[in-house]
């Protein structure tokens, strides 16, 4: 099965096809599917894969040039090609006469070798000896931040990229083609526990009951799933200190949105600037957003909350379960901890994020605008009454677009509406602009 990345598919196979040299850059956060999509973007096509490893620059090139033997039925010696240089001039050689695609997967594994850095050798190769050969060229890498400097203008390789992209998780959309065969509200269910990863969707297979499969891949510590999100900051590479990024996640996942609250709750209130860095790493990973009340100003405080139901799920229910599930009480786990609460999940923290994507995908459909803005509001009317709206949007024609989301057992009354209305007329009268506007018919 192929799902959502049909365009970059397409885009790729014509990058190879257009003749003479191309440069690409792909990257995403690890299970997203790069290497799904490349292993099918040049099928019945003269490639060459290679996934290099966390280890010496040495062992890489040998391992390499033992892939390049074995795959072209070349006679190579490792010990001719001591260099990044000497290995780049050899995919230029096989480049010769036929076309040749080349992925070197895990890219940022090759970095970082000062006495022969592997970028600056490939930008020699490139621009003097690389010509006019039909040789593709895949850069494919994990490791977000390091990959997207690539294209930064201080990089060698800057301005050499003929293509690039950052592949995501799916949106809930794509995430339910996954799962052919079932029924809305289980496709909604099955996003809020496993995300938009296609890696953890795909441990769920056709004819699965859903609620058994989350307790053997999620809630259990042999399953698939639930060994990858117990792993998912030691993955990333230059984390020097996971422990206190986990705690920063737990904290968010809690409800703790604030930069203060955070530290408060990890216990990192003496040192605030390893929590607001770790927000900065974990905010380039997607793991987190951030997000203000609409219409806040630059100075208004950042609110941040975890950005994969995934993750949302591992620190709202298994993480505070792990030594009961390590003592095999998986389904003691699922009856009273886990299934009680998975509505107050998906309500809480995931079908807003459904919500916004419905509308990125059907607004034209629906016969409106994009959004310039899309926010929530939170805080106080002049009576200091607590108000929250669930969505609150500029359209590109001007109008205010506001919304309650409710994720509920049963349908939602007309009183949703006249709350909505009532909240919009006191923030109005306390000054909220916006709000008059909103309520403009």
């Amino acid at each position: 099965m192929f799902v959502d990345r049909e365009r970059e598919l397409a885009e790729l196979r014509a990058l190879a096809d257009r003749g003479g040299p191309a440069l690409a850059l792909v990257y995403g956060r690890r299970r997203v599917g790069k290497t799904y999509l490349l292993d099918r973007a040049w099928a019945g096509r003269r490639v060459y894969y290679y996934l290099a490893a966390n280890t010496t620059a040495a062992v890489n090139r040998r391992e390499l040039v033992d892939g390049l033997s074995a795959a072209f039925g070349l006679d190579l010696a490792p010990e001719d090609y001591p260099t990044w240089r000497s290995v780049f001039r050899q995919l230029v050689a096989l480049a010769d006469r036929e076309p040749l695609v080349v992925v070197l997967d895990e890219f940022q594994y090759l970095m970082g070798q000062v006495d022969d850095d592997v970028v600056s050798q490939l930008v020699a190769v490139w621009d003097r000896e690389v010509g006019d050969r039909n040789l593709t060229l895949v850069l494919c890498g994990s490791e977000v931040g390091t990959m997207e400097r690539l294209q930064a203008g201080d990089s060698p390789l800057y301005g050499r990229i003929n293509w690039s992209a950052r592949i995501l998780p799916f949106d809930y959309r794509d995430a339910a083609r996954m799962l052919p065969g079932r029924g809305a509200r289980e496709w909604a269910y099955a996003y809020g526990v496993f995300g938009g990863t296609p890696r953890f969707l795909a441990a769920v297979r056709e004819g699965d009951d859903l609620e058994a499969r989350i307790r053997e891949v999620v809630l259990s510590p042999r399953g698939e799933v639930h060994l990858q999100l117990a792993t998912v900051i030691q993955q990333e590479q230059g984390i020097r200190e996971p422990g206190d990024y986990q705690a920063v996640l737990r904290a968010v996942a809690e409800g703790r949105t604030e930069t203060n609250a955070i530290a408060t709750a990890t216990g990192l209130q003496d040192r605030p600037h390893v929590v607001r860095r770790a927000l900065e790493v974990l905010e380039s990973l997607q793991l987190v957003r951030r997000e203000r009340n609409f219409g806040a100003g630059e100075r208004a405080p950042w609110r941040t909350r975890i950005a994969d139901p995934a993750l949302q799920f591992w620190y709202r229910f298994v993480q505070p379960n792990r030594s009961r599930l390590e003592r095999g009480e998986v389904d003691g786990v699922w009856v009273a901890a886990v299934r009680p609460y998975l509505d107050q999940h998906m309500g809480w923290s995931v079908f807003e994020g459904m919500a916004a994507d419905a509308f990125r995908r059907y607004h034209e459909t629906w016969g409106w605008t994009g959004a310039r803005e899309w926010a929530r509001w939170e805080g106080q009317d002049r009576t200091r009454r607590g108000i929250e709206l669930d969505i609150v949007a500029e359209l590109d024609d001007g109008r205010i677009l506001t919304g309650e989301v409710k994720w509920s057992s049963t349908p939602v009354d007309v009183d949703v509406h006249f709350d909505l209305k009532r909240d919009l007329r006191d923030l109005a009268h306390s000054g909220q602009g916006w709000a008059k506007d909103a309520l403009d018919p």
